[in-house]
């Protein structure tokens, strides 16, 4: 009967729907064992990613364990300028902290392969900023060296930062990756990390000697004994009748060669990345 009613068309229209139904079903089970829809899956899904997904490399870089410690640093950092004209002690404890994690960042960036170009220029720009922040105390506290504060201050960011964008234009994604052109000094500085952190840590060493020194009162109790054969020496260094010495200053003289280092490699690598900066315009005339 056209247009009529049909049980049997009925029936049939019926177990199509629930064949229908049936391979939607199981091409949803399909789905849900690549952990896409159902919570089961989602739960599979998440297993798959590892419990220890933190300790590995993963999407989420700013909260990479390396630039955590790098958010700590600067909280440190920001706290030690806080402090640094009317707690010396507290601001040396923090300023030291900071200086610790630094050491640390890239040992476990390279424990967990987390290497990052977010925390290279995090790392590379905190280091910059918290030296130039002691620089400029420094100026403060003494006024008649503030021109040598500031040129010291000046060269470690302008050769850093055209040492970096040298860097990125040969291919580099750090500062710390180096071509065969480089001077041999500056290569063995980048190549020798036991070197590099010698001077660095010299260079901050000096510094914070020199900061120490500004407050004879909040730290006397810091000093060694010494002989008669270098009373005469300490009577010169502190003035007539001492005895002895401010650990301050032995912790400055040890620091010199490094410093000494440091800023030359800082003069060496300025010079050669304007260098590398016209043979690349040569290059693109």
């Amino acid at each position: 009967m056209d247009g009529g009613y049909s049980p049997g068309q009925n029936t049939a229209s019926t177990l199509q729907v629930a064949m229908n139904s049936e391979n939607l079903a199981s091409s949803r089970d399909s789905v849900n064992t690549s952990g896409f829809s159902k919570p089961h899956g989602h739960k599979y899904a998440m297993n798959k990613l590892s419990d220890n997904w933190f300790l590995e490399r993963h999407r989420f870089i700013p909260v990479y364990i390396p630039n955590i410690i790098g958010y700590l640093r600067i909280i440190c950092t920001t706290i030690s300028i806080a402090l640094a004209f009317t707690h010396p002690r507290s601001m040396l404890f923090f300023y030291f902290i900071s200086f610790v994690f630094d050491e640390l960042d890239g040992r476990l960036a390279r424990l967990f392969s987390q290497q990052s170009t977010f925390g290279a220029v995090l790392d590379m720009v905190t280091d910059r900023l918290s030296t130039a922040a002691l620089l400029c105390i420094l100026g403060v506290l003494y006024p008649g060296m503030a021109q040598i504060f500031i040129l010291l201050q000046a060269l470690d960011i302008a050769s850093h930062w055209c040492h970096m964008y040298a860097s990125l234009l040969s291919g580099g994604t750090s500062h710390k990756e180096l071509s065969n052109h480089h001077n041999w000094l500056v290569r063995s500085y980048y190549a020798n990390r036991i070197f590099m952190g010698t001077c660095c840590v010299s260079c901050e060493l000096l510094y914070l000697s020199i900061y120490a020194l500004h407050w004879p009162m909040d730290f006397k109790d810091w000093s060694v004994p010494l002989g008669p054969a270098w009373a005469s020496w300490a009577s010169v260094v502190q003035g007539e009748g001492q005895r002895e010495v401010s650990i301050f200053v032995l912790f400055a003289l040890v620091a010199i060669p490094g410093f000494v280092i440091k800023n030359l490699v800082n003069v060496i690598q300025l010079v050669q990345s304007m260098k590398g900066l016209c043979e690349h315009d040569l290059k693109n005339m």
